[in-house]
């Protein structure tokens, strides 16, 4: 009998069996593995796309803001309730149009401006959210300090930017000029524009777009200070012996122009004048009705407000001494509205009234002798000292005119500034007031450089 023994060959089988399971453990754990890491990028490169959709919405917040708000008028006041109310007003009517926001749900008070919550949905269907947020400082500072976030949202991913805000002062700027006109500037012959203590209160500048000579100079001119245009693509043209001691600037920094407010002085002017008076007569807070048309051909001396209606023509064709300032009301054009101070002229500030009730409170209305928007001035004869700064639409200086002025002359509009002849006009910023009464200081919103922070 033959035994055979098979116990190599069944042995052999479950090793092999031994060592496929082994590897096919391992290639399930590699596969788990895999799978895993698969999960881990995939969930990294999704909070990554989050991450960064998130970031573009806040950025696109702030980027809309800047647009919207950069250089937008608003109120001169301290008052943070006042600024936001002025905010939630020009964002509502500049977004009255979007599709992305209903205009009407932003609003505000002193606590800040409020908007709804923006959504914006992808091609695929997702959509992330952004949230705005504006508030001023709240504190009774000059220039108030705004905060701007904006909050973008995606998927699980928040990010947060902010930027800073603050309000710039138009009238700031206008005082650093001597002469500041819309229109064309002119001077001609030995006509000089100086500064008192510093030649840089010398400086004029022409923001008309209208004209493309906008300063012309011709003669033996002189200017201390600066000859600047705002418009980059005007000129300023000199011929003969021109001086100037400072800088030609063109494409100067835009400016925001002031507006006036006459009714601030009009109940002041309590005794209605319709003929020039007698001579020797001490005039005080007079009214000029319209279509008047005076002429003063004796010397007058006058008190506190003159006031003149729309239209008129008033001359001073005799020497006037003023304790007070001149205002009219506001015209729509300068055609048929006119003041001549022909005579020498003497201007002393409402703070040098007399006693008396009838100037009380008028008194602490400084820094301003001519307020005349929609009228023009021309200045023929001499004065000593102008205190107080002077706006209207439209300014000549000739003949014997000249002397020092204590403040700015401001033309606003785009008619003519002109300086003729042996004119001298020396500018005294020193002893002006950084805030003429009437005259309505601009302010405008601009962004704070490197205030961005994520």
């Amino acid at each position: 009998m033959e035994i055979r023994h098979s116990g190599g060959r069944a042995g052999a089988r479950g090793s092999a069996l031994l060592i496929a399971l082994i590897f096919l453990a391992l290639f399930v754990s590699m596969a788990v593995a895999i799978a895993a890491a698969s999960d881990v990028n995939l969930t990294i490169a999704r909070n990554r796309i989050e991450s960064h959709q998130a970031s573009a919405l806040a950025e696109t917040g702030i980027l809309l803001l800047m647009q919207s708000l950069g250089g937008t008028a608003i109120p001169g006041t301290d008052a943070a309730e006042d600024l936001h109310e002025a905010v939630a007003s020009h964002l509502a009517a500049d977004w009255e149009n979007s599709t992305m926001i209903v205009a009407t749900g932003i609003t505000a008070d002193a606590g800040g401006v409020y908007f709804p919550t923006i959504t914006l949905a992808r091609a695929d269907g997702r959509s992330g959210t952004l949230e705005l947020a504006f508030q001023a400082d709240g504190g009774a500072t000059a220039v108030p300090t705004i905060t701007v976030e904006s909050t973008g949202r995606f998927g699980g991913a928040v990010r947060h930017v902010s930027c800073r805000m603050t309000t710039l002062d138009g009238w700031s700027l206008i005082s650093r000029y001597a002469v500041a006109a819309r229109s064309p500037i002119q001077m001609s012959g030995d006509a000089r524009i100086e500064g008192a203590n510093d030649p840089k209160e010398g400086s004029i500048l022409s923001a008309t777009y209208v004209e493309m000579e906008a300063i012309t100079l011709k003669g033996g001119v002189y200017v201390s200070g600066d000859v600047a245009v705002s418009n980059p693509d005007a000129t300023i043209f000199k011929t003969g012996k021109v001086q100037v001691d400072g800088s030609e600037i063109y494409g100067a920094a835009e400016i925001p122009w002031p507006t006036t407010d006459p009714a601030l002085f009009e109940p002041f002017a309590t005794n209605v004048l319709t003929v020039p008076p007698a001579p020797g007569t001490v005039l005080s807070n007079i009214r000029i009705p319209a279509n008047t048309n005076p002429t003063f051909n004796s010397d007058v001396v006058i008190n506190g407000v003159v006031y003149i209606e729309t239209p008129n023509n008033v001359k001073f064709n005799a020497g006037m001494s003023l304790t007070g300032l001149i205002v009219t009301e506001k015209a729509d054009s300068p055609v048929g509205n006119s003041i001549t101070f022909a005579g020498q002229t003497s201007v002393l500030g409402v703070e040098n009234l007399p006693a008396g009730a009838e100037y009380d409170g008028l008194r602490n209305l400084t820094g301003t002798f001519l307020l005349a928007e929609g009228f023009t001035a021309k200045f023929t004869g001499g004065f000593t000292t102008l205190s107080g700064s002077m706006v209207a639409s439209g300014f000549e200086f000739s003949g014997n005119a000249g002397g020092t002025i204590r403040g700015t002359v401001v033309n606003l509009s785009d008619s003519y500034f002109n300086v003729k002849g042996t004119v001298g006009l020396t500018f005294d910023h020193g002893g002006a007031s950084t805030n003429p009464a009437g005259i309505v200081r601009p302010y405008v919103l601009v962004w704070v450089p490197g205030s961005y922070e994520e």
